[in-house]
């Protein structure tokens, strides 16, 4: 007896607004659907459950992509890493490969992993983004392949895909340096994520460089260290002259902030942040950022997935570091020498 599809292709359509001839093309992979288009009916029929209808006559690489709940319950955030989520999903596609996410939370770990670890459901696994430690410790002892994805893997057992973070915020720190800032303050919890580390550190190499101090004061939290979870930000008392934050999410915080204290962006103090995510265009004013390549991180991540799957014996634990591009726009202000 053939097993029952918990969907139907017609509940689909009606979700999403589309015709049922249209469904099918784009789980068939048929010509006639955009991108855009086939990733939404990508993501409902996986969410739901169904099952592609060619799965049971031919060999198919199946994906689990795991990340935070948060990063699917959050509006803002859950962009971010949505996007990131489809052009994953969208070059294994171009490879036949399917997906299929799971966002496991500690109380729901055992039963998601128990899924994923039933014969021949998947054949690896994409960790994407920070998860919790207990939920992280679980997926990694899974003896599948794995490929991170902005997140590094610590054990080095793995690839791990991430944006080029150092560099990309030594170059912003250092256009604030040549725009005559010398004050310049850091925007994020040290420690809490890899990403926030390494933009740190490319910060503190560009103002090492010119022997600027680095002040305590300057250097403010933005979130919980355990949970990763927004926290309020505390302004220093003596303000420097510009900050450096380590995502746009961040630096839309701290503008408002400074607008309910009496100051002005950029005229009083000057921001550059990371992600050119959708704060970056609703910040007023428009933030100068970091436009991390989603597509390429997306390429990457799929790539070195099918190359360990297909030769599992391959060589792992390498990071593919993937370069972002500078996005100037009107959140800083030159000073006079």
């Amino acid at each position: 007896m053939a097993r029952k599809k918990r969907i139907s292709m017609q509940k689909i359509a009606d979700e999403l607004g589309v015709s049922k001839v249209t469904v099918s093309k784009a789980l068939n992979n048929k010509e006639g659907v955009s991108e855009t288009l086939k990733s939404k009916i990508f993501r409902t029929s996986e969410k739901y459950g169904y099952i592609l209808p060619d799965y049971g006559h031919r060999k198919s690489i199946k994906i689990a992509i795991i990340m935070n709940s948060r990063f699917t319950s959050s509006i803002n955030l859950g962009k971010f890493y949505m996007e990131m989520y489809e052009k994953i999903v969208s070059e294994l596609r171009k490879a036949s490969c399917s997906s299929i996410m799971f966002t496991p939370a500690n109380d729901t770990v055992d039963k998601d992993l128990e899924t994923i670890t039933k014969q021949e459901l998947v054949d690896g696994i994409v960790l994407l983004g920070i998860l919790d430690s207990s939920v992280r410790e679980k997926v990694d002892a899974i003896p599948l392949p794995k490929i991170y994805v902005d997140i590094y893997d610590k054990s080095s057992r793995s690839d791990s895909v991430v944006s080029e973070n150092i560099y990309s915020t030594y170059e912003l720190t250092e256009y604030l340096l040549q725009m005559g800032h010398k004050e310049i303050g850091f925007v994020g919890t040290i420690g809490a994520t890899t990403s926030i580390t390494d933009r740190y550190l490319g910060y503190q190499r560009a103002m090492l460089e010119k022997r600027l101090t680095i002040r305590n004061e300057w250097l403010i939290l933005d979130r919980s260290i355990d949970e990763g979870e927004a926290i309020d930000l505390k302004l220093p008392e003596n303000m420097p002259t510009a900050f450096v934050c380590n995502c746009d999410e961040t630096a839309f915080r701290l503008v408002r902030l400074l607008e309910s204290k009496g100051y002005q962006v950029p005229e009083d103090v000057s921001i550059v942040s990371f992600d050119n995510d959708i704060y970056a265009k609703l910040c007023e004013p428009k933030l100068t950022t970091v436009a991390v390549n989603m597509e390429e991180i997306g390429k990457v991540a799929a790539k070195r997935m099918i190359s360990h799957i297909k030769d599992p014996k391959k060589k792992a634990g390498e990071v593919y570091r993937v370069a972002g591009k500078n996005v100037f726009r009107d959140s800083v202000k030159k000073l006079n020498k």
